[in-house]
């Protein structure tokens, strides 16, 4: 049973630069790209969904979650600039990283009854259940 429907929509904004300087090939399939997007663990408890977002590093200002169209959107942006200055030199430091995770509620899940937790890079969502709305499962025989 999937409890989430997973989308294709992982792709990170930015591009491996350091893969790309070093002549490294960047496959579309790869596994490593697929790293670049925080692993999601989701349970289906009794009352509730909840996901384990592993977010290290990742402060919660940074985090954006929101529900469109029956979808839970979980994303997070953040740059850093850095410059040091010391006698005859300088340096400059800057990055950018994003990612987006979408997964479609399922038709018990109840939008209204969501609520969010970070701790030790663990962001953990919970997903009410609407009673009145349990998902059902008909057998349906071919003729």
């Amino acid at each position: 049973m999937n409890l989430f429907k997973w989308t294709k929509n992982l792709k990170p904004v930015y591009q491996n630069v350091i893969g790309k300087l070093i002549g490294k090939q960047n496959n579309k399939n790869s596994s490593e790209e697929a790293g670049l997007v925080p692993s999601v663990n989701i349970d289906d408890k009794d009352k509730a969904f909840e996901a384990s977002v592993a977010v290290p590093g990742v402060d919660k200002k940074d985090i954006k979650l929101k529900v469109e169209n029956n979808c839970l959107i979980i994303s997070s942006e953040k740059e850093y600039h850095q410059e040091e200055n010391e006698g005859h030199w300088m340096r400059k430091q800057y990055g950018y990283a994003s990612f987006q995770r979408i997964f479609m509620l399922p038709a018990n899940a109840d939008p209204e009854k969501i609520d969010a937790s970070i701790k030790n890079g663990l962001l953990t969502i919970r997903v009410g259940k609407n009673k009145n709305l349990e998902s059902t499962r008909k057998i349906i025989a071919v003729c």
